[in-house]
């Protein structure tokens, strides 16, 4: 049976304290005697189911490895009994950890250090605390900052990632960089914050080693109040996703990362997609989950299902901790994975994507979901593909394979082949003083830019600009390969609808084709590669050859003719667009 927690008042004595380090010397060499100082408590402190109600520190510091004498003097309330006492501290040494009165020898490291005594006669508790500042000041407001080793000591294995960290030699880079200047402190140190928040330590107050670099308390908030009472209280410190927590730091003209990601996609309105069913992919905080464990519980399974309660963390977009670790560097760039995207069964197989580098974390969430088999069958209210079918366009894969005879060859990977793939178009970078009008362009508006497509398409101005070698839109020119890719989907709708798929009204083709009293099981195989393409939104720039075989191929077995007056891409050795 658990025991009734009684109240009673606990007096934490505060430190009156006398210089204690005296010199002489000898004959023959020089020793370094350090005195006890006495600690005598004054303040009262009253706990009623463990609370504090004020602690005064008459000091304002220690000298390091001095060694002070704490005393608690209690006062308890009627029915108590003996008391027996437990002593904690975020660092030095106890002689003892037991008794009213310990002694207890500073570190050799400057700081803010807490004290904590729990009295106990077996069935009731006290709790009292105080702060020790060692060769520098207490501070006068909480909670205050204390120090990435204040962490260590419990967060471990976080804090050995972290180490490997850019954040963890930030202080060094600035150091380094030519041009430290104190206006870079705030986002290279620990609690470099204007007034009025003074009082709380950190750089701005206590210019020392222990507070640069960009620490855990940088992004989870000054701690000492997690600790105050000698139990971590996980309500203390700040557990956060919002993007907020990096921006703060990386945005701004040199590197403008949040400005950035504000205007891409991702900055999504998140109330609409905080759907346990869609939250792997659509959901910030549940994706940064999956990423970093379950890769496919889509669908509130498994990892998903485990992320923190929204009161902890709450629904977010697609962010900076979304893709990025901020703990860990098992992967380039912190990203949360890289691992082998294993897309759809369609068509009797389950390709595995092995290349595409870093790219590979964009694709564990643009690919295909469902497969095209059961819904060219059997139709389907949400007809069409999962929309994002980026990666299985680049592999060549996903789409609907029974428009052609099986020995049919379809086209290889594309820019899947490309170095980080996704990354290396969609994250293309200029620092600052190259980008347009000097300003720096970081990539993460996440659009793709064409001064990416240098290496291997030459100087263009538009993504069409890269030529097609063929005509194979039929129209009777040679384009740049978008428009042909354009003019094939054209090609293609009209042949949708002029056999037979009723749109008028305002119904949408991907609603036509699921609704089997109004499709067909041809116009359904043909239709589905028509939204395939169209959901893929490169209009043939991430597999330029497979696309205009999707649709080439879906037009001859809807109509039983190839496309009039184009060149048909019906070989392995045929290509779409020349290579530079």
């Amino acid at each position: 049976m658990s025991k009734r927690i009684r109240h009673f008042i606990v007096s934490v004595l505060s430190p009156a304290l006398i210089l204690g380090v005296a010199w002489f010397s000898g004959c023959e060499n020089e020793k370094e005697i350090i005195k006890t100082v006495e600690t005598i408590v004054r303040d009262t402190v009253t706990v009623n189911i463990i609370s504090v109600d004020s602690i005064y520190a008459l000091a304002d510091s220690v000298t390091e490895g001095a060694t002070i004498k704490f005393t608690a003097n209690t006062t308890l309330q009627a029915g108590a009994g003996a008391l027996t006492f437990s002593w904690f501290a975020s660092g030095g040494e106890f002689h003892s950890t037991q008794g009213d009165t310990v002694e207890w020898k500073a570190p050799d490291e400057p700081g803010v250090y807490i004290v904590s005594v729990h009295a106990t006669d077996g069935t009731n508790i006290g709790i009292g605390t105080r702060q020790v500042g060692v060769a520098m000041y207490i501070p006068t407001v909480t909670p205050f900052f204390l120090g990435d080793v204040a962490c260590a000591n419990c967060h471990s294995s976080q804090h050995n990632d972290w180490a490997e960290t850019g954040h963890a030699h930030a202080w060094q880079t600035l150091m380094e960089s030519g041009h430290p200047a104190s206006y870079c402190f705030p986002c290279h140190a620990v609690g470099y914050e204007p007034s009025p928040l003074t009082g709380n330590s950190g750089y701005d107050e206590a210019a020392i080693e222990k507070f640069v670099n960009v620490q855990c308390e940088n992004c989870h908030g000054a701690a000492s109040d997690h600790l105050a009472n000698g139990t971590p209280d996980p309500t203390k410190v700040n557990i956060s996703f919002d993007v907020t927590t990096c921006s703060k730091c990386h945005d701004g003209t040199h590197h403008p990362f949040f400005t950035d990601w504000a205007q891409s996609g991702h900055n999504l309105d998140v109330t609409a997609h905080s759907s346990s069913s869609c939250s792997g992919c659509h959901e910030g905080v549940a994706a940064a989950y999956r990423l970093s464990e379950d890769l496919s519980a889509f669908y509130g399974s498994g990892s998903i299902a485990s992320r923190p309660d929204t009161s902890v963390a709450p629904w977010e977009p697609i962010n900076c901790t979304t893709c990025h670790d901020p703990h860990n560097t098992d992967n380039p760039g912190q990203l949360r994975t890289v691992a082998d995207v294993q897309l759809v069964t369609a068509n009797g197989e389950s390709p595995i994507i092995t290349d595409g580098g870093v790219g590979k974390l964009c694709m564990q969430c643009h690919h295909e979901r469902r497969g095209p088999d059961v819904h060219v069958v059997d139709g389907n209210s949400r007809f069409g593909p999962h929309h994002s079918v980026q990666a299985d366009m680049m592999q060549g894969a996903s789409a609907y394979h029974g428009i052609v005879d099986p020995s049919f060859v379809w086209a290889d990977p594309s820019h899947l082949n490309v170095e980080n793939s996704c990354k290396s178009c969609h994250l293309s970078t200029k620092e600052f003083g190259q980008g347009p009008g000097g300003a720096a362009y970081t990539g993460h508006t996440f659009e793709p830019r064409v001064d990416a497509c240098v290496g291997c398409h030459g100087a263009i101005a538009d993504f069409d600009d890269i030529r097609a070698l063929e005509d194979f839109d039929g129209d009777g020119s040679v384009e740049g390969i978008q428009s042909e890719v354009e003019g094939l989907l054209l090609v293609l709708q009209d042949a949708l609808i002029s056999t037979g798929l009723d749109t008028t009204g305002g119904v949408s083709i991907a609603s036509a084709l699921g609704d089997t009293t109004n499709s067909t099981f041809v116009q359904r195989g043909a239709g589905y590669n028509w939204l395939y393409v169209q959901d893929d939104g490169s209009h043939g720039i991430h597999n330029p050859d497979y696309a205009v075989q999707l649709l080439q191929q879906s037009y001859q077995y809807l109509t039983g003719s190839p496309v009039p007056n184009a060149t048909m891409l019906i070989t392995g050795e045929q290509k779409a667009v020349a290579k530079f």
